[in-house]
């Protein structure tokens, strides 16, 4: 039997809690369904007892302090939308440190990552967070290597995943890396999940704000170039040429406004566009393929597996509107 400790706090996100804590639940009903003694033994804990709310306004019962020698499998730590504000609680932090101590692996869910680093657990280690989170993240915490896309990263005994129903997806690798596959996959069946999620964290991100990036100086291109996808001519020349420009002096010049090349911004505006018409209209992927300026459907493909993880055809089916 596993011992799994959830930490529990004022204003965590209620599904950074539930999501993990129904995954071992049903993991344990079904090892026990076949005679079983394993599976796994939750404990909300935290630095206080009594009832504490959460961000969504649930509220829960937290059993109170473990004590300081008492081992467990796995420490959990959820996140929230405010984690400079729950990260600086010294208190919640010295609890944390203690149980890290006895801990055989620490997890965090979504910006649960924040309390982790704030503790110096995730110093020199690989990890992610909620992509709205992950700069952050990063800038505040230099000596991290913040995967930003991942949907979990595992990196010796921490396992820190991205937002909130990551969280889901972790516990059930967690499930699978102690009770088998056959284990984990029937526990994504019962609670009809994906087993294994297709694709990257970067599918739910909001596309890059390309326009902010491009300023003033190349708003007016921005906006051209968004009615000229379509045009398989549009290289550094026919940009430069544009903006009145030669193309050394416009390939400068774009690179320190943007912080990319020409070549890299209409990459990624065409991918930008791309996600919107697959998204909001019911066209053929060829189509949309063409309209972004890819010519061919299997450019635009490539493109999507690179960037997101997964093909066009599955992005509209996460995010596509539904047809009448």
């Amino acid at each position: 039997m596993k011992t799994v400790e959830l930490i529990l706090f004022p204003e965590a996100n209620s599904l950074d809690i539930s999501g993990p804590l129904e995954v071992f639940s049903a993991a344990s009903r079904l090892l026990q369904s076949t005679g079983s003694t394993k599976g796994y033994r939750v404990l909300f804990s935290g630095e206080k007892s009594g009832l504490v709310t959460l961000e969504s306004g649930l509220t829960v019962h937290v059993d109170g302090p473990r004590h300081a020698k008492e081992k467990t499998d796995y420490l959990v730590i959820p996140g929230g939308s405010n984690p400079s504000r729950f990260s600086s609680d010294s208190q919640r932090l010295d609890y944390i440190r203690v149980r890290a101590r006895k801990a055989g692996h620490i997890v965090s869910i979504c910006t649960g990552a924040f309390l982790l680093a704030e503790l110096g657990l995730l110093d020199g280690k690989r990890c992610t967070t909620h992509w709205r989170y992950a700069d952050r993240l990063a800038t505040q915490y230099p000596s991290i290597q913040v995967c930003e896309n991942a949907i979990y990263v595992e990196d010796g005994n921490l396992f820190t995943s991205a937002g909130v129903t990551a969280g889901i997806d972790l516990a059930l690798a967690l499930v699978e890396q102690d009770y088998g596959a056959e284990i984990a996959v029937e526990t994504a069946r019962n609670l009809v999940l994906y087993f294994r999620r297709p694709g990257n964290q970067s599918q739910f991100s909001t596309p890059i704000e390309l326009r902010r990036a491009a300023g003033n100086r190349f708003q007016k291109l921005h906006d051209w170039l968004l009615s000229n996808l379509f045009r398989p001519e549009l290289q550094v020349d026919a940009l430069a040429n544009f903006m009145a420009m030669s193309p050394r002096h416009f390939s400068r010049c774009f690179h320190e406004q943007t912080g990319m090349t020409p070549g890299k911004y209409l990459e990624k505006i065409r991918l930008e566009k791309a996600r919107e018409l697959l998204a909001n209209t019911t066209q053929p992927i060829k189509s949309v393929a063409y309209l972004c300026g890819f010519q061919q459907e299997e450019r635009l493909r490539r493109l999507f597996i690179k960037q997101l993880g997964i093909t066009p055809s599955q992005y509209r089916c996460h995010f596509g509107i539904s047809e009448a």
